[in-house]
Order: C-alpha cells, then sequence, then structure tokens
C-alpha cells in the first residue's frame, strides 16, 4: 500500500483544526494547486512504504508553498527606512556606493510608497523624514551630503529607523527597515534583538545587509530572523545595487505575510529537522517539540518557500498510521478575508520486515544533498568555536567534496582553501567563513529549478 498524503485546501480563519471537511486520498507527488484558496501547496514523502520495526526510522516530508497567481491583490504600499552606517569603515567607494544606490532605489519608487532615511555612526540622524510622494531631487540631494565620521553603534540607528516607520505606517503597507552596515557594533546586541522581536509583534520586517568582512554575521543572521527578515552578505561596494534591487524586488511582490507553521506529531513521532531549503537554506529553530511551530516570513509573487522537514518514527505495528498534522496559516493584506489556512494530515502505511520501499524522490534526495553542504559549513564552525581544529578541517574537507560533487566548483575551492588556513593559523578568514556561510545558503538556488 502507498503512503497517503490526505490535504485540505485553504480555508479562512475560524476553521477550528480538525474539523470534519471533504478531503480525498493523494500520492506520494501531491498537488493541491486546483483546489487552493490562496496558495499552490506541493508535497513530496521519502517513502511510500515503511518498515515496522523497534528503533527509529527517518521519514522526509517537502513542502513547497507558492501563492496563486490568480490570488494575489494589488501591490500594497511600501513603508521602507534605509538606515545607513556612516562610520569612519564606511568612507571612500562603501559610502559612494551606498549612495548611488540609494540614488536609484529613491528613483524607482511610486507615488504611495513611503520612504525614510536614517544614518548612523556613534549616534542617529534622521537625514530624511517618512513620506510618500518624495521628492526625488530633494531626497537625493540630501544623500548626497552624507560623509563618514565616528564609531558604529547599531542599536542608535535601529531606534531611529523604526520610530519613522511607526510614524508612517498604514493597516497594509509593507514595513520594512533595511539596515546597512560594515562593521561590529559593540555592547548593544542585545538590545538590537529585543527590538528586532517588538518589531515582528509590529510587522516590521528588519533585513540588514552586510558590506565587507569586518562585521558579525552572528548578530546579524538572529536580528534579521526575529523579525522575519534575511541578512545579505555584499563581498565588494560595487555589489550593494544589486543587493538592494533584489530587497526591494521582492517587497514590492509580497502577497502573503506572516506565514507560520505547525506540526503536531502523533504518538511515537517527533519533528527531529525543520528547513527552509529555498528560496535560500535556513534553519528553522523548533519554538515547541510537541507541536511543532516556525515562522516562515513573507510569500512574495512568483516565490516558492520549500520547507524539509524530517520526522522520527518508532511505530512497531503493521498497517496504515496518521504521522502529523501540519497547519499553515498566513495574512494576505489588501483582501476581504486576510487570514488564510491550510491542513494536510500526513499517513503512512507500515508493512512487515523485508517489504519497506528503499527509492527516494530525486527531490528529496537533491535537497538532502545541498543541505548536507549546509549542515557541514555549521558543524565546521561549531568544532573552531569549540576548539575542536581537527574535527573542523575534515568537515570542510568533506564540504569541499559534496560541493565539487554539485558543480560548486568557487564553493569548493573555499571550503579548502579555509581548512588550509585553520590549519596555518587555528582560525577561519572573517572573509572565507562569510563565504561559506551565505554561499552554502545560497545553494537552494539550483535546487528550485528542480521542483518546478
Amino acid at each position: 500500500m502507498a503512503a497517503t498524503i490526505i490535504s485540505q485546501p485553504f480555508w479562512f480563519a475560524g476553521t477550528q483544526f480538525g474539523d470534519p471537511m471533504t478531503s480525498s486520498p493523494l500520492g506520494r507527488d501531491s498537488d493541491q494547486s486546483e483546489r487552493a484558496e490562496a496558495f499552490n501547496l506541493r508535497l513530496i514523502a521519502s517513502h511510500t512504504l515503511l518498515q515496522v520495526m523497534a528503533e527509529e526510522q527517518a521519514f522526509y516530508l517537502l513542502l513547497s508553498i507558492t501563492p496563486r497567481r490568480e490570488s494575489g491583490p494589488a501591490r500594497q504600499p511600501l513603508n521602507l527606512c534605509l538606515v545607513l552606517d556612516r562610520s569612519t569603515s564606511m568612507q571612500g567607494a562603501r559610502l559612494q556606493q551606498v549612495k548611488e544606490a540609494t540614488w536609484r532605489l529613491i528613483d524607482n519608487l511610486e507615488p504611495e510608497d513611503v520612504l525614510s532615511l536614517v544614518t548612523f555612526s556613534d549616534r542617529a540622524e534622521v537625514l530624511l523624514p517618512g513620506q510618500c510622494d518624495v521628492d526625488k531631487a530633494a531626497a537625493k540631494a540630501r544623500v548626497s551630503t552624507l560623509q563618514a565620521s565616528g564609531g558604529t553603534e547599531i542599536l542608535q540607528g535601529l531606534l531611529a529607523g523604526l520610530r519613522e516607520i511607526e510614524r508612517s505606517r498604514l493597516p497594509d503597507s509593507v514595513n520594512y527597515l533595511a539596515l546597512i552596515t560594515d562593521g561590529h557594533t559593540y555592547g548593544d546586541e542585545p538590545a538590537c534583538l529585543e527590538q528586532a522581536r517588538q518589531a515582528r509583534a509590529h510587522q516590521i520586517i528588519i533585513s540588514p545587509i552586510g558590506i565587507g568582512h569586518d562585521w558579525n554575521e552572528e548578530f546579524l543572521d538572529e536580528l534579521a530572523a526575529l523579525s522575519g527578515g534575511t541578512c545579505r552578505y555584499v563581498d565588494a561596494p560595487h555589489k550593494i545595487a544589486d543587493a538592494f534591487n533584489e530587497a526591494v524586488r521582492q517587497l514590492r511582490g509580497i502577497i502573503a505575510r506572516e506565514l507560520k507553521i505547525t506540526v503536531a506529531p502523533t504518538a511515537g513521532v517527533r519533528v527531529h529537522e525543520l528547513f527552509q531549503v529555498a528560496p535560500y537554506i535556513q534553519r528553522l529553530p523548533l519554538v515547541d517539540h510537541d507541536t511543532v511551530q516556525a515562522w516562515l516570513g513573507p510569500l512574495s509573487a512568483g516565490q516558492s518557500k520549500v520547507l524539509l522537514l524530517e520526522l522520527r518514527l518508532q511505530v512497531t505495528e503493521a498497517g496504515q498510521r496518521l504521522l502529523a498534522d501540519i497547519r499553515i496559516t498566513g495574512e494576505l493584506p489588501g483582501q476581504p478575508q486576510r487570514q488564510h489556512e491550510a491542513k494536510l494530515a500526513v499517513s503512512a502505511d507500515f508493512a512487515a520486515v523485508g517489504q519497506s520501499e528503499l527509492e527516494i524522490p530525486p527531490a528529496i534526495v537533491s535537497a538532502l544533498s545541498r543541505l548536507t553542504a549546509y549542515k557541514l559549513q555549521e558543524k565546521a564552525l561549531r568544532d573552531v568555536q569549540a576548539g575542536d581544529l581537527g574535527a573542523a578541517t575534515q568537515r570542510l574537507e568533506a564540504m569541499a567534496t559534496r560541493l565539487l560533487s554539485l558543480g560548486e566548483t568557487e564553493l569548493a575551492r573555499s571550503a579548502l582553501l579555509e581548512a588550509g588556513q585553520l590549519a596555518r593559523s587555528g582560525a577561519l578568514s572573517a572573509e572565507g567563513r562569510k563565504k561559506l556561510r551565505y554561499g552554502t545558503r545560497g545553494l537552494s538556488t539550483l535546487l528550485q529549478g528542480e521542483l518546478q
């Protein structure tokens, strides 16, 4: 017998979890695009038949969430604040490229978009208060006056930027703070992270852009994750404009925000790991191990959110078994019914020893292969922090082999260079750490084409 994925379409908020609904059995590769209210869902399970055994076994689910083209509301106005680092380290090409990228962004604003500009070093200044129908010539002239000086205190800029967003927000605006910096902030990280938590509660996305190599990627990644944003790494000043453009392109296409997944496993089943594997790879922290919840952030038109769940099962009796209930919720601004949700009931058949299926679908194999490279990078960094340089070197070498098999020769070369750097100096280079961290995160760009 085949594994049964029981899927139901999106329903509006108010439908109780577990309400009786009409549903039909679907195969291992399940697509409910014809019935989904607001999203297309595609679910692929790793097996159609599992074996009864006393030990735990792994079971993978690959879930793709894509907005329906016809369901998207009219574009929501942007409430955008740029928080620009103008400390001494930004002087020269970096600050000039930030200015030029900001000029280009200003030129591309729509009349209904709100823009505010904040600069900071060891204090913050509101260069342009939040306003719609921006006087573009005047705004660009203000940006031209920027000069580098002082130290780096991110909290000052963050507080000023959040105040500007709150002053200008509308019920359906996309509220977004872009933090551009090239350095470390000292002593105010906990306060910055608390502001990010509060920003999420007020539906404000914070997305940092780190320029060069002298900034704290762990801190900026956490700052972004707490607010539902994304941290971007820019290794050269001339790439700043591309980072700006990509961020704004995604903002203009936002169809759903505050996406959240809830997984309720049954007895004998637990969620071992949960990853987003597209549009970029990211470990999703498990809020609760009994009923797992994770925030997925916004969903833009033309974008898929692809998740990989690893369940661990311990089933000792043959027959069909419900493994987990999955619920996905999201808010669609600009529509009469804002809250939407989907429910999935995942069941599998268990047979006697020797009757399990060994073949795993190619899409899951591909996702696991890329995820393995990302995890090796995670573990190598933890080994370095723990002082186990031998283990870290072995992981970097294994990571290079995996990357070569994926055709990622340049990233594989970076992994081998860092293995040599570690052997010589006992530490990774600042540049190498960021290349490996954000390079492996971007391996999902290859995966997305395989899921179409």
